[in-house]
């Protein structure tokens, strides 16, 4: 038996599941699917760069100065410069400048409407994160806009599932566009298992149980403006180039966080380095590029 939520959020399909063995227990489930679900409206609400209400589109317009900001902004800012240092400057939410020069400023349902901007470059370059994220005394100063949704969506689930986890229940998947995480068995008593989206599940399907898994990829989010191409992952280091040799990169880690950002990373290192790199980390990861090709990893053999 499982009690469920299925929802939209973070511009995305959420599933949450629990599994139960009883009625009452189904009842109190229900009761943390709804706590869990305002958990992620919160973050939604604090994290947007499309509302204008939202903590983050407060503190980007208000660069310069130390601000006073809730716990999670301060937690979401060390957390950013911490991915920074770990993936050498690949994950870097200073990449909202591109974004927005090539029409990602608003959700993505209305991109149609986008236009190019002239600029199509960006100031931080050469600049460490550090000079533009200072945190003092629970106070943040932002000197650049920042967009922290490539890491959000990953510490939002993990977030949700230590809450599960310390409701007491041992059976459950948060599964957050992607980013998921998959504690004990499923519904029938066995591992979870999940296929991986263009590849063949003959091939490739993974078994987790207590791992998070995360994909980073192209195929939904890309478009075209005035014949040009552009996709939602700009790498910081060469921010005009937007290859698509690479269709999606899986990753499974202990955390969706860690997992989300590493897809990123390896995702935009391409085939042969970001594979390289994932032997060299001992990351777990898939890689399917536009032909179809699948590469894996040494590491992530351990879950098929």
């Amino acid at each position: 038996m499982v009690a469920k939520k299925e929802f939209r959020m973070f511009g995305t399909d959420v599933d949450f599941q629990i599994v139960v063995e009883s009625e009452i227990e189904k009842v109190e489930a229900e009761k943390n699917l709804v706590f869990a679900f305002e958990m992620l409206q919160k973050h939604e609400k604090m994290f947007s760069r499309f509302d204008p209400e939202s903590e983050l589109s407060r503190i980007n317009s208000q660069l310069g100065i130390f601000l006073n900001v809730p716990m999670e902004m301060v937690e979401i800012a060390h957390r950013a410069l911490e991915q920074y240092e770990k993936t050498e400057g690949f994950f870097d939410p200073r990449v909202v400048e591109i974004l927005e020069s090539v029409g990602y400023d608003r959700d993505f349902q209305n991109i149609a409407e986008a236009q190019l901007s002239e600029k199509r470059s960006i100031d931080f370059q050469g600049k460490q994160l550090l000079d533009d994220i200072k945190i003092e005394d629970g106070q943040i100063r932002l000197n650049s806009r920042m967009d922290f949704s490539g890491l959000v969506k990953g510490w939002a689930v993990d977030e949700i599932a230590a809450y599960f986890s310390a409701s007491g229940w041992k059976n459950f998947l948060v599964d957050l566009g992607g980013d998921m995480y998959f504690s004990g068995k499923d519904e029938n008593g066995k591992q979870w298992y999940i296929d991986i989206e263009g590849i063949d599940s003959q091939k490739v399907m993974l078994k987790l149980s207590g791992q998070a898994v995360a994909t980073s990829g192209i195929g939904r989010r890309k478009w075209e403006i005035r014949g040009e191409r552009f996709h939602h992952l700009v790498n910081p280091k060469k921010p005009e180039t937007f290859l698509f040799e690479l269709k999606s990169v899986t990753v499974v880690d202990m955390k969706a966080e860690q997992a989300d950002v590493w897809a990123k990373t390896i995702f935009l290192m391409g085939k042969e380095d970001g594979m390289e790199y994932a032997r060299r980390k001992n990351i777990a990861c898939a890689i399917l590029d536009y032909r179809g090709n699948v590469l894996l990893s040494p590491t992530i053999k351990n879950f098929l």
